[in-house]
């Protein structure tokens, strides 16, 4: 359990390190650009050319402003950054018009930033109308010589942003993936777990619609580990898992706390309820092996509702504190926590 424990905590500290360093690198990026515009706001404003000096001076300034806002550790929400993004697309395009076959250079940091800012399925089809709004423009200024060239150039540009964009964004999703869910089993893990049950309890005092909590634990477990060895007692592990699994509703949430420790979270779901649902599990455990190779086993299970009156770590001791009755008495058995009116709780 210790080398668990350690285990996570080596996982939640790389998980932080990399969320500082993906904020520096943002931060990074705007403040690098708020400096690489200035020069430009300032020369245009020395020559007069205040159509252009106003808006990359305001350019500037958001940007610097996001790089000072990231850099204090806080976070930008999705619409601040589209919104920035289509002031960025204002600029570059007003450029474009404003300083013609020159505006042309900055079509391409302008097709980068965009896929930098957002995510794929909103740069595509911003870049896709930037260009062709580029290519638009260019046809009724530039040779046709640097026309053809423009556009192929352009047309590189976008397809290798459009495949950088999907491919960051799915190895996002992959280190979400692999940061959430159990390695051995598939389903969630233990860090999960406790950002889902604050979510339940904010739920509850939102919408008034209490959520169950199962814990689960395989009986002595130790001994099939010891006789069969641990590559089986993993094969119970995730055969256990997907039976579970398969047994309940699309809102349900199971978790693989550590070791043979599961949890339930039911949604909008009574302790008797729950209850219910554990007795049934319970029971089929208790028939015997899964898949008629395994060694059988059988579960306890200590369910509780949300209380009336405490936290959600109160809601967590309560349903532990039902496990752990369901072992003292014998283990193979389903425990209800009392209720807040039973226990006497008051507000």
């Amino acid at each position: 359990m210790a080398a668990w424990f350690s285990s996570r905590e080596r996982q939640s500290s790389m998980e932080g390190h990399l969320q500082r360093y993906s904020k520096r690198i943002f931060s990074w990026v705007f403040a690098l650009g708020g400096v690489g515009l200035l020069p430009f706001a300032l020369l245009h404003w020395v020559r007069g050319n205040l159509l252009m000096a106003i808006p990359v001076a305001l350019l500037v300034v958001v940007f610097i402003g996001f790089a000072t806002w990231t850099f204090s550790g806080r976070r930008l929400d999705s619409t601040a950054v589209l919104l920035l993004t289509l002031f960025c697309n204002f600029v570059g395009l007003f450029a474009l018009i404003n300083v013609r076959e020159l505006g042309f250079y900055w079509i391409y940091p302008l097709l980068l930033a965009v896929a930098f800012l957002v995510p794929w399925r909103w740069s595509a089809p911003i870049n896709a109308a930037n260009i062709l709004f580029t290519i638009v423009f260019a046809a009724d200024s530039a040779p046709e010589a640097h026309l053809y060239r423009l556009i192929i150039t352009l047309f590189l540009t976008y397809t290798f942003t459009v495949l950088f964009s999907y491919n960051i964004e799915r190895q996002q999703q992959a280190l979400k993936d692999l940061a959430v869910h159990d390695p051995l089993t598939g389903i969630y893990n233990r860090r999960y777990f406790e950002q889902k049950q604050e979510e339940a309890y904010r739920h509850w005092k939102r919408t008034g619609r209490k959520s169950a909590l199962v814990m689960i634990d395989i009986d002595h477990f130790k001994e099939i580990n010891d006789c069969y060895g641990h590559a089986v007692g993993d094969q119970v592990l995730v055969a256990l898992s997907e039976f579970i699994g398969k047994q309940l509703r699309p809102l349900d949430l199971f978790f693989r706390l550590g070791g043979e420790e599961f949890a339930l979270l039911l949604y909008e779901t009574t302790a008797d309820q729950a209850a219910l649902l554990s007795e049934r599990l319970r029971r089929h455990f208790e028939t015997g092996s899964l898949d008629g190779l395994l060694p059988a086993f059988t579960v306890s299970c200590g369910v509780a509702e949300l209380p009336e009156h405490g936290s959600s770590a109160v809601w967590l001791e309560q349903s532990d504190e039902a496990l752990y009755a369901a072992k003292r008495a014998g283990r193979n058995r389903v425990v209800v926590a009392p209720s807040s009116e039973e226990r006497g709780d008051t507000a």
